[in-house]
């Protein structure tokens, strides 16, 4: 039975410590006038026209927080010690801080010395930093102590041992008020702040160059047709609180903006588009058009872009009408990059490209080519055209984060990297509801299914018919894990090669690591054949954590943390040894050392197939199994199984019978068999045909495929066969042999050298496989494998025929990849199946995860990947998209960390919803009994980068700041039980 698990919202939450913080005060006392009053032995006094009181409103931390009421700058109110403190160990101060106006406020900290007692004056005594609290939220700030703040003014003699008086004043002569809470000394990791933005839709990460609109208002300048309804929603927000809901009553009625006298863009550079957040909440997709206007000339471009049902996406209209960028291929050709974070308005009616002349744009106008449909408009700007390969000009930064915004999670400078990595080590733990392996130990379904000398992973039936793994103690096991826990697919090209450079590449940096620098011999696709390559995330966990062995450590850790108990394909065989994380191995029968070459039949998205029947394949085959066998020794009791190769081009399952289905079946027919060694498989399948579907004669043959054969022999030369119906159950035949053979060989390979552990295919992807093929894998495969990249496994999303088979076969299943990515990363690609935002991503996540729970077949289901892709697109293939669980900086997303820990402790049956992470004060202490860390709703990244403020004026000296609080959003939500059926 399945209860359904509720998914997580943004915690709205308190900035409640949880690592090793010291707390200097939260201001619970009634009397901070005088020292016997008070048992802190601190004094709270104001300055000038400054006044404050302590009050019970936005407290962050006990019940009582200080209300400070600003007229003018440099008046603070300051929190006396009555002696000294002594930070010396210390190099962060924090305080919570709540800005309840409308306005965004300008304030700053300044620290005292004792020694600044003998001349007030002194400012060699003190340290002053500036910071912005936005309007309406409350942020902790981080103040540093030892100087280097952007906007910080530390003195040479300041001495941070004797620190006497912590100030807080505005920076700018105005009236305020703020109230300050929690002062805390050390490393502060905290729940993220409540948002007072209501942005609920996905916007492209790309810089706006000149805000047009964000229809807080109907602007007044906005003209519709008759049949034109429009009105202010709060739903589908990607910029302020509101957006324009328009429902066109008729075929191409508009709405039109028609400022007076024009728009002048001709300043925002030379390659800009106008782009705008459209949303169609509708079932049906719909095409949105688009026509822009200039006055010179009076020249025009009519375009437009598809929105899909439920669909956000920015669009935009190159006001230099550049070609777009909207396939794969171009892009990736282009510039190396898969996805590009917004859609191109194209030619849908062949008008002629134009150029507008972008001093005096006059009109720009949105409508549909159809009736009753109903579209929702939010966040008009102007921004660098996306189809000009200027946009892409230093999209990374020196840590490869998008350049070009900020976004929460991003961190400012590789110096603030070193001080994350212990502190997230400290509140780590793991779920206790878990053996040794990660398995059940309340359910043995039978000791006769664990393979012996020595235990080991299997897969059996339990008494209600539920395909079970098994670990080695007997207990079942689901698996749950992360793919590609490894630096290879960190790498990006950057342009530089001895064959040809791309300029385009090198222009996306702003400089590159001097560390991790690879020559990438072999490229998929992209505008390098070969070249330099860099990992910014190798140079980044560097920094972070200081090496890749204490990486390696924190990883393994997080993977406990998190309930995932496989650490899944391509994990780097260094962790092979952790000794407390089960793991799969993989291989690559073709590709590696020491390989022979084999005949290639076919194409396909990866490559071609390889003949199996080539004896240089088995012999590959045995090669790949002595590696693999290499890799995992002395750790073979944790191996949960064996993948080998992956996603191959069997043909397409969503192709209809026409052939296509087939292609790679008759493209064995198109290699040449007059010599049994050029192409063994189209000998093969001639003794097939005359053996056993034709054993009659060719003649037989003949009539059923219309072909005119004299002999079999006549068969053997290379031919180009076309299909015809009459070929559909030979072609289903052969292609099974042709699978058989191939899993048959690579399966004898792997139980020579392996013969205790469990085969798990080739992992098949819904475009490269028939039912031929998954019928020939599971006469042989001990565990089927589906990459499967869908909302769910259920019928309704992914393939009710593909379970029906799996179903009849009665095999077990695990899923070897899947995920879900969003824009709000500041990552250019969601990746294959898109989220709106970090929370949607977990919460899709953990309703995939149920549906493989829930089907008696599927034994576990492996998330795509631990990393984030490069902005700029991984080495080989462009790929750029926001599927890891950690970012480019090693920084976790915790909506998803926190997600996948309910869901894991949950799969054997316990209740978990207390670990799910809300801010009451009964778990404010992350006590539970079936997990022993305090790493929930932990945010790990670093400061929220904000807009400095404008540096203040007068005898106050310095510059403007960043806000300081730890981000990424946390989950809160109320889970429910989660049952796996054992």
């Amino acid at each position: 039975m399945k209860i359904k698990l509720l998914t997580a919202a943004i915690a709205a939450g308190l900035a409640l410590p949880l690592s090793a913080a010291t707390l200097i005060t939260s201001f619970e006392y009634d009397d901070y006038s005088e020292l016997e009053n008070n048992p802190e032995f601190l004094q709270v006094t104001n300055q000038g026209g400054t006044t404050y009181t302590l009050s019970t409103e936005h407290a962050t931390d006990g019940v009582q927080s200080i209300s400070a009421e600003y007229t003018t700058s440099n008046e603070p109110i300051l929190v006396w010690n009555w002696g000294a403190w002594d930070w010396s160990a210390e190099s962060l101060m924090s305080v919570d801080v709540t800005n309840p106006s409308d306005q965004d406020i300008n304030f700053s900290i300044k620290l005292i010395d004792q020694d600044a007692a003998n001349d007030w004056n002194d400012q060699t005594q003190t340290s002053i930093d500036y910071f912005t609290v936005p309007a309406n939220t409350t942020e902790t700030f981080n103040f540093n102590l030892d100087g280097g703040g952007d906007y910080q003014t530390h003195g040479e003699a300041f001495d941070k041992n004797k620190v006497l008086s912590v100030q807080f004043a505005l920076a700018s002569d105005e009236s305020a008020q703020l109230f300050f809470d929690n002062i805390t000394v050390g490393e502060r990791v905290v729940t993220p702040p409540p948002s007072g933005e209501a942005t609920n839709a996905p916007t492209a990460p790309v810089q706006t160059l000149q805000q047009v609109e964000s229809f807080e208002t109907i602007p007044d300048y906005m003209q519709k047709e008759p049949d034109v309804v429009t009105t202010l929603t709060e739903s589908s927000v990607t910029e302020g609180e509101k957006a324009l809901d328009v429902m066109f009553g008729a075929a191409y009625t508009s709405i039109r903006f028609l400022p007076d006298p024009g728009w002048d863009w001709s300043n925002l550079g030379a390659e800009v588009a106008i782009a705008i957040d459209v949303t169609n909440p509708s079932a049906e997709g719909q095409w949105v058009h688009t026509r822009v206007n200039s006055n010179f000339g009076q020249q025009d471009v009519n375009r437009g872009a598809w929105i899909g049902p439920g669909e956000t996406k920015t669009i935009f209209t190159s006001l230099n009408d550049n070609a777009p960028l909207n396939t794969q291929d171009l892009r990736v050709s282009t510039l190396g990059l898969r996805d590009i974070p917004a859609t191109a308005s194209a030619n849908v009616w062949d008008n002629d490209w134009v150029e507008l002349d972008k001093r005096a744009i006059t009109a720009v106008r949105y409508f549909s080519d159809k009736a009753n449909v109903n579209f929702i408009f939010d966040n008009m700007r102007v921004i660098n055209d996306l189809s000009h390969v200027s946009a892409y000009a230093e999209i990374a930064d020196a840590m490869g984060q998008n350049n070009h915004i900020n976004f929460a999670g991003k961190i400012s400078s590789k110096e603030k990297l070193s001080a994350l990595s212990a502190p997230e080590m400290s509140v780590l733990g793991e779920l206790t509801n878990r053996n040794e392996y990660g398995g059940n130990p309340a359910s043995s379904p039978s000791t006769a299914c664990v393979l012996a000398t020595p235990a080991s992973f299997n897969a059996c039936k339990d008494a209600e018919g539920n395909w079970q793994l098994v670990d080695p103690a007997g207990n079942a096991f689901f698996s749950t894990g992360l793919d590609n826990i490894r630096l290879a697919d960190t790498y990006t090209m950057t342009g530089v090669s001895n064959v040809e450079e791309s300029e385009v590449r090198k222009a996306m940096f702003t400089e590159t690591p001097a560390d991790y620098v690879k020559q990438q011999d072999v490229v998929h696709s992209g505008p390098v054949a070969s070249g330099e390559a860099v990992s910014f995330y190798g140079s980044n966990l560097t920094a972070r954590h200081g090496g890749e062995e204490t990486w390696r450590d924190i990883t393994v850790k997080r993977m406990k943390d998190w309930g995932f108990n496989t650490l899944g394909n391509w994990t780097d065989p260094a962790f092979y040894d952790n000794g407390s994380v089960p793991y799969v191995a993989n291989g690559w029968v073709n590709s590696g050392a020491n390989r022979l070459p084999v005949k290639q039949i076919g194409n396909g998205y990866w490559g071609p197939l390889p003949d199996p029947w080539d004896a240089n394949f088995a012999t590959n085959a045995a090669t790949m199994a002595g590696e693999i066998k290499a890799q995992v020794s002395g750790n073979e009791g944790y191996l949960l199984g064996i993948f080998v190769d992956n996603e191959m081009s069997w043909g397409s399952v969503d192709e209809n019978v026409d052939g296509s289905r087939y292609a790679q079946t008759l493209a064995v027919f198109n290699t040449d068999g007059t010599d049994a060694g050029t192409s063994p498989a189209k000998n093969s399948f001639i003794y097939f045909l005359s053996n056993d579907r034709y054993p009659d004669g060719i003649a037989d043959l003949n009539t059923a495929w219309g072909t005119s054969y004299a002999s079999w022999d006549a068969m053997r030369p290379a031919e180009e066969l076309a299909y015809v119906a009459g070929m559909e159950e030979d072609l289903q035949y052969l292609a099974w042999q042709f699978a058989f053979q191939y899993f048959n060989t690579v399966k004898t390979a792997v139980k020579a050298e392996l013969p205790n552990h469990l085969y798990l295919g080739s992992r098949f992807a819904d475009w490269g496989r028939t039912p031929d093929v998954v019928s020939a894998a599971s006469a042989v495969v001990d565990v089927l494998s589906y990459n499967v990249y869908k909302e769910s496994i259920a019928p309704a999303d992914w393939d009710a025929d593909a379970l029906s088979q799996i179903e009849a076969i009665d095999k077990p299943v695990i899923i070897g990849e899947f995920h879900f990515g969003a824009l709000d990363s500041g990552l250019y690609g969601k990746g294959i199946v898109s989220a709106d935002s970090q929370e949607d991503r977990a919460e899709k996540m953990v309703n995939f995860f149920e549906s493989v729970n829930a089907h008696k077949n599927f034994v576990g289901a492996h998330w795509f990947q631990y990393i984030d892709s490069p902005i700029t697109g991984r080495t080989w293939d462009g790929e750029n998209y926001n599927v890891g669980f950690v970012s480019v900086t090693d920084t976790p997303y915790t909506p998803l960390s926190d997600a996948a820990r309910v869901f894991n402790c949950g799969i054997y049956g316990d209740d978990c919803s207390d670990l799910s992470n809300n801010t009451g004060a009964e778990t404010a202490g992350r006590t539970d009994p079936l997990y022993t860390g305090a790493n929930i709703g932990v945010v790990h990244s670093g400061e929220d980068i904000v807009d400095p403020p404008t540096p203040p004026t007068g005898s106050v000296t310095g510059g403007g700041g960043s806000a300081g609080w730890l981000s990424l959003l946390g989950l809160v939500g109320v889970f429910m039980l989660r049952r796996r059926k054992v």
